[in-house]
């Protein structure tokens, strides 16, 4: 099959869940011996050289953008009625690239990769008579992290402000997903939502993935005895979000409860209050693994206290194929098949993090169930070729809709 992909950013290094996705999908679809061209917009904040992803794809084309948040920038969308979150992923050089090589370019189907670049999808049914069909891979309905972020704010103008770019996502994304020949939900929750927003088109749920190569028990690796651990990109509002909690309002009591357990955070663009962590006691902050796999293993269990956000946490699938206890949230776990006191704890506030931290740690036969639990689901439900397998599956439907 001959795809072009359409990038937000040029998704390397393997830092944070969307480039991580994005780049898996490349990589399995290229190694399922798909054709995959690729037209990406460079973002300043994301900037690589497009030799990165040679390996993973046929041909590459990039237009450098800036897409920093600025004030002029959003009161500019404002008085457009724009979401300004979406607004600065648009570019004229981009468009008539993307429309250059799909007059010159056969293929078989377009896969807009991200949110955010869902303007393109208009582009294409304006300006060209013929096209193969448009999908849409969503990492998350985007109107509901701003929505879940402002609930948790407790500044009024920030409260607003989140409230309001919600509302203006929320309506481009009704405006875009209609654009579109098929919409990829990477949740049953997701998928709902764009349902209830909406969109009557084909639709499909498809999960991201673990490379069980990488993430895979390394019998070297000797836990930390009572440590736990969280790994993601600072720079990603809900997980600095989380961390503000978790050191505000479980450290206190853990220190207090359970004074030998240490906490390990590890994430890469740590912002300075974030790596002021370190200072309290019993925290350790380590702003650059060389290994997600192996920092995750030199701890005994992995905490996910995520309030808002939206899509899948591939921190959770990476530390299910692991075979590591986890406790989260049921926002973190969304999406995610597990189940509380199978294959994750669930825990909602401060105390129910200790005592559920304590259950573990008190338990080795807990952690042992829990752990063998997830690792059967991961290889079961979230490995990149049944995930790739499953995407391709989508494609072919709407081709023959199509023909």
């Amino acid at each position: 099959m001959r795809i072009l992909t359409v990038l937000s950013r040029i998704p390397y290094p393997l830092t944070d869940g969307g480039a991580i996705l994005s780049y898996n999908t490349l990589k399995f679809l290229h190694r399922a011996g798909h054709e995959l061209h690729v037209v990406a917009l460079n973002t300043n904040k994301h900037f690589q050289p497009p030799e990165v992803l040679h390996d993973v794809c046929t041909s590459i084309q990039t237009v450098a953008i800036n897409t920093d948040i600025t004030p002029l920038g959003a009161l500019r969308s404002a008085l457009r009625g724009e979401s300004y979150i979406s607004s600065r992923f648009y570019s004229e050089p981009f468009k008539r690239l993307l429309l250059k090589t799909l007059q010159t370019t056969p293929v078989d189907v377009i896969h807009l990769d991200h949110t955010l670049i869902a303007w393109y999808a208009k582009s294409i049914r304006q300006h060209l008579a013929q096209y193969p069909p448009v999908v849409l891979r969503t990492h998350n309905v985007e109107y509901m992290i701003q929505e879940r972020l402002g609930n948790q704010e407790t500044m009024p103008l920030r409260r607003w402000y989140r409230h309001y770019a919600a509302a203006r996502m929320k309506a481009f994304e009704r405006r875009y997903f209609s654009e579109c020949d098929g919409v990829i939900a990477i949740t049953p929750e997701d998928a709902a939502e764009i349902r209830t927003m909406g969109y009557t088109g084909a639709l499909e749920v498809v999960p991201a993935g673990v490379d069980m190569s990488i993430f895979a028990p390394d019998p070297a690796i000797t836990p930390l005895p009572q440590t736990l651990c969280y790994i993601g990109g600072m720079d990603w509002m809900p997980n600095r979000e989380a961390m503000q909690w978790f050191m505000e309002k479980v450290m206190p009591l853990l220190r207090e409860q359970l004074p030998e357990v240490a906490f390990h955070l590890a994430g890469k663009r740590m912002p300075p209050d974030v790596l002021t962590y370190g200072e309290q006691p019993n925290v350790y902050v380590h702003p650059d693994v060389p290994s997600a796999s192996a920092f995750m293993q030199s701890h005994e269990i992995l905490v996910v206290p995520l309030l808002s956000g939206g899509g899948m946490r591939l921190k959770i699938i990476e530390a299910m194929a692991l075979g590591m206890p986890i406790i989260s949230t049921r926002i973190g776990a969304e999406g995610i098949a597990v189940h509380d006191g199978e294959s994750v704890l669930f825990a909602e506030t401060p105390q129910e993090f200790v005592q559920a931290i304590q259950r573990l740690l008190e338990t080795p036969a807990l952690k042992r169930h829990l752990g063998e639990n997830a690792q059967r689901s991961a290889r079961e439900n979230y490995t990149w070729e049944a995930v790739v397998a499953r995407q391709v599956r989508f494609y072919e439907t709407l081709m023959q809709q199509s023909s």
